[in-house]
């Protein structure tokens, strides 16, 4: 008798989902940032917020209800003809295996031109990518808790940086605002915009979490990913200048270099490793784990063989990346270009469908007197409850 898998509670999720994202926030979209709008960079984030909670608040919770449990792939099939079903299962997988291959070149790249200079690129790819397979191998429930440990000490460590870099940051730099003009900051709201736009993710891990989230929720975790852009935006340029900060390839991993407290207290940057590793790891496991379930190989039994086929997959590329970077530049600026694009209007036509009535009645599979949750929509059995209610 196989019973349903425990499910997972909103907090352990949205811990999850700020370790995974604001790491983007950090890594990638913030040196985008700077070197499209440069001074400006700072206002292109609340101008892709004012666009990005609507679709939170409205679409993306909508879509979430009416799934009620439901797995992603079962709920589209139920709405919508196999090759729709199949074609945007296809999109979303690839936009699954950027997220994990930029990411890991990412922190590849970083590893070798600061701590590990010495040793070999390919040495580092391979133990990380082993590293992330295990942890997505352990299922979403493990992803989830390990980020409930890491997400508050690398909080704390982003409070201290910012606190102990105030006294030589001069806020003068932000002046005067949309001094090129207003393109620029349009410009680099787009890459804020796809950063923000992997929420939609959580639809695909909705049937695991206990009850679905709520508008206020949805709102509230948008304007912390705001928050995550805009603090190392803002010191980067505060403490570098615009100019400088713009041609910098790690803006937050530079402010960590300037931490001193007295005479006798720095090169703490350390600390930055820690930050880096801690979302890294989530960030690329839990691809990982998703394309194993929504993925082409999900149908093999084993599991292990599906997860290393995909984790060799990455692991090739991003090792052929690495040996050309300026390739993995032109391929993620066309990446944050065009996902907005994708994944909005992937979570509009989800939207659309919520209304549309299911075309297969939705019956609980059992096992042994259990209800399957991961393939049929959960009832608040302890409370008696309908969903709407919880």
């Amino acid at each position: 008798m196989q019973l349903a898998s425990k499910p997972i509670g909103l907090w352990p999720i949205v811990m999850m989902t700020l370790l995974s994202v604001g790491l983007v926030n950090h890594v990638i979209v913030v040196p985008l940032l700077l070197a499209e709008a440069k001074r400006d960079a700072w206002l292109s984030i609340p101008v892709a917020l004012i666009i990005a909670l609507p679709l939170a608040a409205f679409p993306l919770q909508r879509v979430m209800f009416k799934m009620d449990g439901v797995r992603f792939d079962d709920w589209l099939r139920q709405r919508t003809p196999a090759f729709m079903a199949w074609l945007i299962l296809a999109i979303i997988n690839i936009g699954l295996l950027f997220v994990a291959f930029g990411s890991l070149v990412d922190v590849v790249a970083w590893t070798s031109n600061t701590y590990l200079p010495l040793t070999p690129q390919f040495v580092v790819l391979l133990i990380f990518c082993f590293i992330c397979m295990f942890a997505a191998m352990n299922g979403l429930r493990t992803i989830a808790y390990v980020s409930c440990i890491l997400l508050p000490i690398v909080v704390v460590l982003g409070d201290f940086v910012m606190s102990a870099n105030m006294p030589v940051k001069d806020y003068r730099y932000l002046l005067p605002m949309l001094e090129t003009g207003l393109y620029p900051v349009i410009k680099g709201a787009v890459y804020s915009l796809s950063a923000f736009m992997e929420l939609t993710f959580l639809l695909l891990i909705q049937h695991e979490m206990k009850k679905s989230f709520k508008k206020w929720h949805l709102l509230l975790l948008t304007l912390m990913l705001m928050i995550l852009t805009l603090g190392p935006t803002v010191g980067a340029i505060t403490l570098f200048g615009p100019e400088e900060a713009s041609i910098m390839r790690y803006p937050a991993y530079s402010q960590w270099r300037l931490v001193k407290i007295g005479k006798y207290f720095e090169h703490v940057d350390f600390f930055a490793v820690f930050q880096w590793l801690s979302g890294a790891l989530i960030r690329i496991s839990l691809p990982l784990y998703l394309i194993q379930i929504y993925g082409p190989f999900r149908k093999i039994k084993r599991k292990w063989l599906s997860m290393l086929i995909t984790a060799l997959i990455l692991a090739v590329a991003s090792f052929i990346v690495l040996m050309h970077m300026k390739w993995y530049m032109i391929l993620m600026k066309a990446y944050f270009e065009v996902a907005w694009i994708l994944f909005g209007a992937i979570l509009l036509f989800l939207w659309v469908l919520s209304f549309r009535k299911t075309t297969k009645p939705k019956r609980p599979e059992t096992q042994g007197g259990y209800r399957n949750e991961s393939s049929s929509g959960r009832i608040a059995s302890q409370t008696g409850l309908p969903r709407s209610d919880l």
